[in-house]
């Protein structure tokens, strides 16, 4: 029985008596700092900027592919003020031919009166428009690549046609044939130019002649 009691208790003993001590924890690597995040230069430009002032807008508008109203027309009063001398007066010479066109230019006895836009009249107003495009583009310099003559005659070429065609349709509107008159028993001519046309040909030469001074100047 004593030799039974001692192998039990031989076997219930642990295994390993005399083993290595355990080896120390590791302590935890230290954890990284988080790295700074860079702010972006466009909200540290924007933070202390008023989101309702005319700063905050066009810096809006610069990241909008739509400009804002507001700067276009502040744009367009800058380009007018730019202007000097002869383009000044060739650019409102033109501007008057395209108002023109949005007034009667031709009256018939039987169709009654025809807008410029929806006549013949319309050749005056394209032309008149490329007047326009050709002095901006040489006040602003957009064709500094290119010869100073080029943008030049352009300008002349556009305004002398937006003149002559004028000066055509003057002569193509008027029919002397007397007919009745839609209303009572006058009589009239059967075609006449009206107020557009003549106002188109005002414009046209003012815008010739504003092209030639500025010309002269460019020469001198």
């Amino acid at each position: 029985m004593e030799d039974i009691a001692r192998e039990k208790a031989q076997r219930a003993a642990p295994v390993r008596t005399g083993s290595a001590k355990a080896a120390p924890a590791r302590a935890p690597a230290p954890r990284r700092a988080p790295a700074p995040v860079e702010e972006d230069e466009d909200d540290s430009a924007d933070a202390g900027v008023d989101p309702w002032s005319k700063e905050a807008r066009e810096l809006e508008t610069a990241r909008s592919p739509i400009d804002d109203p507001e700067v276009l027309l502040d744009d367009a009063r800058s380009f007018l003020r730019e202007l000097e001398g002869g383009d000044r007066i060739a650019f409102w010479g033109a501007a008057l031919v395209v108002l023109s066109c949005f007034m009667p230019w031709k009256e018939t006895a039987e169709d009654g009166d025809f807008l410029g836009l929806i006549s013949l009249g319309f050749i005056s107003f394209l032309f008149a428009v490329a007047t326009m495009v050709f002095v901006g583009l040489r006040s602003r310099q957009v064709m500094s690549w290119v010869n100073p003559m080029l943008p030049w005659g352009a300008q002349m070429v556009c305004s002398v046609i937006s003149l002559v065609w004028s000066l055509v349709f003057l002569k193509i509107s008027s029919d002397t044939t007397l007919v009745p008159s839609p209303l009572g028993n006058a009589e009239m001519m059967n075609s006449s130019p009206s107020i557009g046309c003549f106002l188109g040909i005002l414009g046209g030469v003012i815008a010739v002649l504003g092209g030639l001074m500025g010309l002269k100047r460019q020469e001198g």
